[in-house]
Order: structure tokens, then C-alpha cells, then sequence
């Protein structure tokens, strides 16, 4: 949808691995003694080996190769400074007992060094036929049974490490260690979502503290942050639609994905109308020179199938251009609740060329998607809740949100210098969606009877952003310091139809007798109302990166100008009103700021401060235009690496206020109440990495204190307490070699449900459990979600539709790489 990065600084543990194969040219010929005499500026702290040799590669622009049995659980030591390849690569093995090694092509290796008091720097093999075969990966059909048992591809885009991912690009828009991040960003990698068969957004976001699901009646899903509804989605980086609207970004299937980052707070540098919680970016798959190619299929409950390919690969012998192509299309009978069953097809060719100064990527993928009505259950007038629901449809079997976009990107980086590079990317989106069906709009009576709401909604978006800034590197003594200026713009044109027959009430007598719906159809009902608007956002934005010794800091600010014009018409007979117009312009400023300090080696204390602003084109009933949202937030927080760098710990506490905030009227559909400001506490506990040989986790534990204090009261519709674990084992002795076991555990506390606080969900604990096998390229996976059948709900705020989670459901899943 948007540009593509990749984050992971490790590659798959495979028997020889190649650093930098997504690189440019494999080398150029030239002597057999020719010497890299190019300096590039590093600025690598003490970490592991295998990471400070993917960092040196990739500025580089060399090719490095090294057996991973010599590297694990190695400390590279600091390289800093303007050095050779082979200046920095000597550096960082300083102390580890291994030497780089020259082919007579060029090529760089490390090996165990051959004697003692050899210097590194003077290993040149010249018997290039030789060594340039050892430089050379050759294919392993070897399953590492410390790690988990998933799939080549899975591993290799989560960087060989797991479930720990070490780095990102999205906050700082610079591949900077988590550890030196002074901010809270959780991700989960391709690993895990692979180990646990995730399908959707939603379950990769149980992964996460302080992530709340709120699916809606008629397609999308909405997620709370750190008790603030409306999290932005952004594809690497980059938001796909200026207004909010659905759009196929939460539809990208799993086997696109890289992995999926939360920023926590408001996030103002990344996204300029940042809502307050935070900011999830969908960090796609990206072009690799080492070729790989995965076949997926899956088959489950409710006859849910799919099918999916995934390959990549360079194009020329030089690697310089590399291409990734992505498939996916998946096909439901039904889903609980016996709408027609999930339709989604996914296409997405991607090409990379990469050499020393340049470094281009431009894709496009299509999404061809259709959601049903998600299962749901409704309130009692009376009190209480229907716990069990219904097992029909409350409306035709068709209903839910359908969509089509086709989107288009390129990210350009061209070195200028040593010291500085220019980036460029933009993205453009073409999407049609369709909201069709019929949703409850009162609460169930004591005589079964209710209400249903018809909706009819049609709308046409069409999407550019783009972002332009310079990054500078450079040193100033024993300061480091990395400099981003630049500015980003986004307009989103959108035509929304609504049809004669949306706002259509039926009453059913008796909700649990299945009944029919009147259909519901554009051409039928004619069209009633058409509203036409655009909305632009951008930005000036400076950033600045500095580290001196223990401590690093990252500071930003932002100039965020807002505008919206919309123009509303209304057909009824022959009859056409005037048209109404409003346009709207707001602004902000918006500073950020935050320390780390680096405790010891394996422990950083961070604190950050961060302000945001989410411009409000939300109206009131009575035609009002409400204020624009601000922010803030204060946070302090440790982090550690354990285990030699296996296990990665975040602690976390926060304060985040809020000004102007909008709710959803509860008495006026698609209206806003103005409900005054809102401040939420909490604390926030994540672990993920290899405890012990075999023995790997992810989890979070995430309390949230959210207060409304101001009128008009609103419930807090979010809970307290939520905690998940999720945990594989892979057997280690000969005889269950390639088998292991998966269990999860997913806990929500008791909510409140609806405005009044007279209803409330109770506390629950979802069980997952799964058992794999993995024999050369063949992987199996059966994973069982909700293994003992409970009911499960999702936060909402309104009491007539309670979405439900999983009944129990089997899912088996096959991989084969070649």
C-alpha cells in the first residue's frame, strides 16, 4: 500500500548465512589484492556480532558472509567513525577470536582466526575459486530447533531472531535499535504471527499492551490505544487515507506481512492528525537478492480456505535489481453467526534496485476484499446481555463492507554524500467500498422484539501522500548526531453516495426466529444524498538524533496545517436542495522529546514527552463543528536485553491527557458530543525471546486507568486489566525432532458496556493451543483458537451490538519452501 522498509537487522539462522543479500552488487571484478578504500560514517554501539555485521554490510553496500555457529551469542565490539569496510568489520570483531577474510573477488568472510597475533586486516585468500565458493550459502534442509519451527520465510523476514525484533525504522525514520529508542514501540514480527496461524490484524494485536479490538457492525475493525479510541493505521509508514475511512490496509493478509509496530502517544512527528494513544503501521514484506520462495495453504473451520504464494529473488547476477511478488486469496462458506463467509484477494509485486548511492523500490498491490457482519450479540432491556447470541443472521446473509483499492508507491534514498541522503516516497490509492446491511438499533425487549437500522453507503477515495526529507550524519567530537528535515503531504478526494433505502427501520417480533430482511440495492432505491469532500494535511517536520556516550535523545517538531471542504446535496423526489458547503482550517505545533540513558549493558532507563493534535471535522446534531483534539503525554519506562540478547523486557508507565474530546452520540448516529477532556494512566509490561533452547514467548500485561471527569458523563467502555502470553516449545531430543507445541493465553477483565453503566461484559480468558511440525521445507501447523469454547466478546460501546470473539475453531496450516 505504501512503501516498503525493512526493519530486521538479523537474517535466518541457516547453516551459512549471507549479510546484505538484499544489497547491492555482489562486487565488482578487479584484483586480487584490491583494497575497498571507500569510508562511510559508522555509528555502531557494542551489540551482537551478527546485527553490527548487517549494519556494516548495509552501508556499505558489501557483500558478507559468515557461519552462524561462529557468531551466536558474540558482543561486537563499538565501531565508530569514518572508516573502510574492512576497517569497520575489523573493529567489530576486536576481542571474538575471528578474522575477516578477502577473496580474491572481493568477497568478505569471517572465519575462526588461524593463529595466534594474526591480524585480521591482512587475511587475503588468494585462491579465489576456492574461497569464493565458501563466500557462497549453500542450500540447508536443517531445522534450528531453537528456534520456533516456522517456515524459511518467516524467519528471514523476522531477522533469524525469533520473536525478539531489535530495530525499527518507523518512529525515527532511521533503523535505530530499540534499545537506544527513548520511546515504548512494541512489534510483533513474522515470527510469532506465523507460529500462532494469526488471520487478521486483530489477532497479531493481541500481542500487544494496552491494544484494545472494537469491531464494527458493518465491516473494519477499531482499536483503541492506551484507552484512546481510533488508532491511526499507516502502511510502512505512510497513511493510506486522509479521513479516516476504511480502507484494505487492515485487510492485508498475513503472509505480506514483515511485522506490525505500535508507537505509543500521540506520535505527532510520524503522522501529523495522530490520535493520542498511538500509531499501528503495517510494515509490509520487502524485496531479498537471496532467493526464497513459500507456498501456504490452510484449511478451517466454516470452510475457510486459502491459498498464498510468496517469492523473492534477484533479478540480475549483480543483485542489484530484486523483485518480491506476493499472493493471497482466501474463501469462506460462512462465519458464525452464518453471514456469507470472508472473500479476500491480495496481489502485490514489488521491485528493488539498489547500488552504493541509490536505492529505489516501487510496487503496487490490489486488494479485492469482503467482510462480512461480524458474529455479535445484543443487550436485555431489561438487564444484562444475551450471552449466547444467535446463531442467524440478523439481516440478509450478504451483508457487511465490501472494498476494492488498487495502490501504487516508490521510496527513493540517493546518497548526496557521505554524510547525507535524500528521501523520497509517495503513494496513490484508488479505493471503492460498499457499506450494505442491517444493524440493531434498539436493545433486545423481554419479548425478544428489536429494532434494525438499514444502512446503504457507497464511497469513492482516492489518496496521495508524500514525504520529502533529508538525513544528515555527522559527527561533532565525541557526539553523534543524525538529522531529519523534511515535509509530508497527504490529500484524500472522497464521493460518498448514500441510497434511498439506508435508514430503513424493520421491527422483528422475535429475534431468535430467523426471518427475512427486505434486500437491500442502489439501483432499487434510488439515490438520496451525495457528499463530496477533500481533506489535506501536511507538514514541516524536524528531527534530530543524538547520541554522546550512555545517553540518547530524540527531539522533533512539527508544523501541522489541516484543511477540509465538503459539500453535501440531498435528492428527494424531484426535488434537489441547496447544496451546503462548510470548509474548515486548523493548526498545530507539536514538539516531542525523549532520553535514554544506558544504565548498564543490558539496561537503558527512557523517558519521553510528546505532545499531538488531531484536527476534528466531527459535527454535532445541531450542525456544530467540534474543536480540534490535543495531547499529551509523559512517560518513563526501562528496558533489557537478557539472555545475551535473546530476551527483550519493556516496563513502561504513562500519563497521557487529553483536550477537546469527541464521543460518539448516542442518541444521534454519526454525530459527536463535545465530552470535555479525558486523562489515561496506566502501566505496561512486554517480554518476548528465547527463555531457554526450545522455549520461546511473547507476552504483555497492560493496566489502564481512563477517566472522563467532565460532562456529559460517558462510560469508559475499555478494560482495566488485559494480559497475553503466547508460548512454543520446540522439542530438543532426536526422537520428536521437528515437533512442538503452542499455547496462549488471552485475558480481559470485566467492562462496561454502552453509556449508562448499566451493562457490562464479564472478565474472560481465551485458550489457544497448537501443535506443528516442521521435516526439511515442510511445515504443518493445526492450530485450535478458543479451545474450550467459551463466549468471548470485544469491547464496544454501544449495547446494541456486542461483537463476539472465536467460538472454537480449527485451523490447519501447510508451508513448503523451495
Amino acid at each position: 500500500m505504501t512503501s516498503k522498509r525493512s526493519l530486521s537487522p538479523r537474517r535466518p539462522a541457516l547453516r551459512r548465512i549471507v549479510l546484505a543479500v538484499s544489497l547491492v552488487p555482489m562486487l565488482f571484478a578487479g584484483s586480487a589484492f584490491a583494497q575497498e578504500t571507500t569510508k562511510h560514517t559508522y555509528r555502531l554501539a557494542a551489540g551482537p556480532l551478527d546485527q553490527t555485521l548487517l549494519e556494516i554490510a548495509k552501508e556499505s553496500s558489501k557483500l558478507v558472509s559468515f557461519d552462524q555457529s561462529l557468531v551466536k551469542s558474540l558482543k561486537a565490539a563499538p565501531v565508530d567513525g569514518d572508516l573502510t569496510v574492512d576497517q569497520a568489520i575489523d573493529r567489530a570483531l576486536q576481542g571474538t577470536g575471528l578474522e575477516r577474510v578477502t577473496t580474491a573477488s572481493g568477497a568478505i568472510t569471517v572465519r575462526r582466526s588461524t593463529g595466534a597475533g594474526a591480524p585480521a586486516a591482512s587475511s587475503t585468500v588468494a585462491a579465489s575459486s576456492a574461497a569464493a565458493a565458501s563466500s557462497t550459502p549453500p542450500t540447508s534442509n536443517a531445522v534450528d530447533v531453537t528456534l520456533p519451527l516456522i517456515s524459511v520465510a518467516a524467519q528471514r523476514d523476522s531477522g533469524g531472531a525469533g520473536f525478539v525484533t531489535e530495530s525499527s525504522s518507523t518512529l525515527t525514520r532511521t533503523n535505530t535499535p530499540l534499545s537506544e529508542t527513548p520511546n515504548t514501540i512494541s512489534i510483533v514480527n513474522a515470527a510469532v504471527i506465523q507460529s500462532q496461524s494469526d488471520q487478521n490484524l486483530t489477532q497479531i494485536l493481541q500481542n500487544v499492551a494496552g491494544v484494545v479490538s472494537q469491531p464494527g457492525p458493518l465491516g473494519g475493525a477499531d482499536y483503541a490505544v492506551r484507552g484512546f479510541n481510533s488508532a491511526a493505521i499507516l502502511t510502512d509508514g505512510l497513511q493510506s487515507t486522509a479521513n479516516g475511512e476504511i480502507t484494505s490496509a487492515s485487510l492485508t493478509p498475513t503472509i505480506a506481512i514483515s511485522s506490525v509496530e505500535v508507537m505509543k502517544g500521540p506520535a505527532a512527528i510520524l503522522a501529523g492528525d495522530a490520535p493520542a494513544g498511538g500509531v499501528i503501521n503495517i510494515v509490509k514484506k520487502t524485496p531479498q537478492a537471496d532467493p526464497f520462495h513459500e507456498v501456504q495453504f490452510s484449511y478451517g473451520k466454516y470452510g475457510d480456505v486459502t491459498a498464498s504464494f510468496d517469492s523473492t529473488g534477484a533479478i540480475t547476477s549483480d543483485n542489484k535489481l530484486m523483485y518480491r511478488f506476493v499472493l493471497s486469496d482466501e474463501q469462506q462458506g460462512q462465519n458464525s453467526m452464518g453471514y456469507d463467509g470472508l472473500r479476500n484477494f491480495y496481489f502485490a509485486p514489488t521491485i528493488e534496485y539498489k547500488d552504493r548511492t541509490t536505492d529505489i523500490t516501487v510496487g503496487y498491490s490490489r486488494t479485492a476484499s469482503s467482510d462480512p457482519v461480524p458474529s455479535y450479540t445484543i443487550a436485555k432491556t431489561d438487564g444484562g446481555i444475551l450471552a449466547d447470541g444467535v446463531n442467524h443472521p440478523l439481516g440478509n446473509p450478504s451483508d457487511g463492507f465490501t472494498v476494492r483499492e488498487d495502490d501504487v508507491f516508490y521510496k527513493l534514498e540517493q546518497k548526496i554524500d557521505d554524510h547525507v541522503t535524500l528521501v523520497s516516497r509517495a503513494d496513490y490509492s484508488d479505493a471503492h467500498s460498499l457499506q450494505r446491511g442491517w444493524s440493531p438499533a434498539t436493545t433486545v425487549s423481554s419479548s425478544n422484539d428489536a429494532l434494525f437500522l438499514a444502512f446503504d453507503t457507497t464511497e469513492d477515495t482516492y489518496n496521495l501522500s508524500l514525504e520529502n526529507y533529508l538525513r544528515a550524519k555527522y559527527d561533532f567530537g565525541p557526539v553523534k548526531t543524525t538529522t531529519l528535515a523534511g515535509w509530508d503531504y497527504e490529500t484524500t478526494h472522497y464521493n460518498e453516495f448514500e441510497w434511498n433505502d439506508g435508514g430503513e427501520v424493520v421491527e422483528l417480533s422475535n429475534i431468535f426466529a430467523p426471518s427475512s430482511f427486505p434486500a437491500l440495492t442502489s439501483q432499487g432505491s434510488g439515490l438520496g444524498g451525495v457528499i463530496r469532500g477533500d481533506v489535506t494535511d501536511s507538514g514541516l517536520f524536524l528531527q534530530e538524533q543524538a547520541n554522546y556516550g550512555r545517553f540518547h535523545i530524540l527531539g522533533s517538531i512539527r508544523d501541522s496545517e489541516y484543511w477540509e471542504s465538503a459539500t453535501s446535496t440531498l435528492f428527494e423526489g424531484s426535488t434537489t436542495y441547496t447544496d451546503q458547503t462548510r470548509g474548515l482550517h486548523q493548526n498545530a505545533w507539536t514538539p516531542n522529546i525523549g532520553v535514554l540513558y544506558q544504565l548498564t549493558e543490558d539496561i537503558s532507563a527512557y523517558a519521553d514527552y510528546v505532545k499531538g493534535f488531531q484536527p476534528s471535522a466531527a459535527l454535532t446534531y445541531t450542525g456544530e463543528t467540534l474543536a480540534p483534539q490535543t495531547s499529551e503525554q509523559v512517560e518513563v519506562g526501562v528496558k533489557g536485553n537478557f539472555l545475551d540478547d535473546k530476551l527483550s523486557v519493556t516496563a513502561s508507565a504513562y500519563r497521557i491527557s487529553y483536550d477537546n474530546q469527541n464521543v460518539s452520540d448516542p442518541e444521534h448516529p454519526a454525530f459527536f458530543l463535545a465530552a470535555g477532556g479525558a486523562v489515561s494512566r496506566g502501566f505496561e509490561l512486554e517480554a518476548a525471546g528465547q527463555i531457554a533452547p526450545g522455549l520461546n514467548l511473547i507476552g504483555n500485561y497492560t493496566y489502564n486507568d481512563y477517566v472522563q471527569p467532565f460532562e456529559p458523563t460517558v462510560r469508559v467502555n475499555l478494560p482495566h486489566n488485559t494480559a497475553s502470553l503466547w508460548t512454543t516449545y520446540n522439542f530438543q531430543n532426536q526422537t520428536l525432532h521437528g515437533f512442538g507445541l503452542g499455547l496462549g493465553l488471552y485475558f480481559t477483565a470485566d467492562q462496561a458496556v454502552g453509556t449508562s453503566g448499566d451493562y457490562r461484559i464479564p472478565s474472560q480468558l481465551e485458550t489457544d493451543v497448537s501443535a506443528f511440525y516442521r521435516y526439511k521445507k515442510l511445515g504443518l501447523n493445526l492450530a485450535v483458537k478458543n479451545v474450550f469454547n467459551r463466549n468471548l466478546y470485544y469491547s464496544s460501546t454501544s449495547t446494541e451490538f456486542i461483537p463476539t470473539g472465536p467460538t472454537r475453531t480449527v485451523l490447519l496450516t501447510g508451508t513448503y519452501d523451495f
